[in-house]
């Protein structure tokens, strides 16, 4: 499901995920069943399946760069700290 959401060039959003109100630059795969809402998705991110972004701003914003209006910002290099 993608709503009010832009996707630029090379996106691939597979089965069962959700984006509302994201913008995904270029080069991303975003994983089966991903959730996504209020999120700025970096080039080239590889979402991992499952991950939830924009339901608990507490973990959001340790997890991923929150700003104060509650967009969350999401690069390939947080993306990697998560399975550290």
């Amino acid at each position: 499901v993608v709503r009010k959401s832009l996707l630029f060039s090379q996106v691939r959003v597979n089965s069962y995920a959700a984006l509302d109100q994201t913008v995904v630059l270029p080069q991303c795969n975003i994983g089966r069943r991903a959730s996504l809402t209020n999120v700025v998705v970096d080039r080239g991110c590889q979402i991992p399946e499952g991950l939830v972004v924009g339901e608990d701003p507490v973990l959001d914003a340790a997890r991923f760069h929150r700003t104060s209006g509650g967009i969350t910002l999401i690069t390939q290099e947080m993306l990697d700290r998560l399975g550290s």
